[in-house]
């Protein structure tokens, strides 16, 4: 698995969910906020990440869809279920923006 990729898909996947319009998506670089993120090795994240994978294994989902787009009605109705995923998403855009915050 590559976490970096998880990482981005939940960083989109979490502002998709806010409906940002995509020209405003222009300043963030998921990839680079993702790497920032995980180079924090901070537990929160770590344990955010793990708990959406497990989720996301037990609703039967494919584990290597985790490092592609999430825009799909069955990762939809496994967000929708499972609320407490919404909570892990916060984490891991909290610590990004920190984390590219303290790199600037």
């Amino acid at each position: 698995m590559n976490h970096a990729r998880i990482a981005a898909e939940a960083l989109r996947y979490r502002l998709d969910l806010l409906d940002i319009p995509p020209d405003s998506r222009a300043e963030f670089d998921l990839d680079a906020m993702a790497g920032a993120t995980l180079a924090a090795a901070d537990p929160t994240v770590d344990g955010a990440l793990r708990r959406i994978a497990t989720a996301w294994i037990r609703a039967g989902l494919d584990p290597e869809r985790l490092c592609e787009r999430w825009a799909c009605p069955e990762a939809r109705a496994l967000f929708e279920a499972n609320p407490e995923l919404i909570d892990a998403l916060d984490d891991i855009v909290r610590f990004a923006t920190h984390a590219v915050r303290n790199a600037a």
